[in-house]
């Protein structure tokens, strides 16, 4: 450690001048060593994950998750007592990808010799999807946005529907939590 003092000393030393270049060369190679040793420190924030990625849903996790939303919600209605819950989708999750379109209009117009003008007009579109670097280094399309499952149908077995209050208020609570018709929801009484 001594050594490497003594060499600063030496090579900082000598005329105000000479002084001054070496500490703005000695600023520049420090300058340098963190850049080059940036390289080797762990990086702070996590690179983003590349926009085309796997739905966030599988149809079975969303059927699934909901079970247990609704079943916690049946629960807590009076009257309902033990309750199973039974969702089933219509279809799984869709995705809606990022789309890109062109529109040209092309114009003509012509003049008779009479004077009349004729105008004629053609629109061309083309549509096509953004591509992005996938996580593998592929292209892949750019999810704009993801619908969620539909809904085709949900059974609720519980021990108080022999009272039609409480299958009202079951059927009600579930068509508002989804957003479904009552057709689509059975409520029936628990075996036992």
């Amino acid at each position: 450690m001594l050594q490497i003092r003594q060499i600063w000393e030496k090579w900082i030393g000598g005329d105000g001048s000479r002084k001054r270049v070496r500490w703005v060369f000695a600023a520049g190679i420090a300058g340098m060593a963190l850049i080059l040793l940036s390289e080797f420190w762990p990086e702070q924030n996590k690179k983003p994950e590349s926009a085309a990625q796997e739905p966030v849903w599988d149809s079975g996790e969303y059927a699934e998750a909901l079970e247990k939303k609704l079943l916690s919600l049946v629960t807590n209605i009076q009257g309902v007592g033990e309750a199973r819950v039974w969702v089933t989708l219509e279809s799984g999750a869709e995705l809606i990808y990022a789309r890109e379109e062109v529109k040209n209009t092309d114009t003509t117009q012509d003049y008779g010799e009479d004077g009349v003008k004729s105008l004629r007009e053609k629109d061309n579109s083309e549509q096509k999807l953004i591509l992005v670097e996938g996580v593998d280094g592929r292209q892949q399309p750019l999810i704009k946005t993801q619908r969620e499952p539909v809904v085709q149908g949900v059974v609720v077995v519980c021990q108080g529907a022999r009272d039609m209050t409480v299958v009202e208020r079951v059927t009600d609570a579930v068509t508002c939590a989804l957003g479904i018709s009552s057709g689509r929801v059975c409520v029936t009484q628990l075996q036992g």
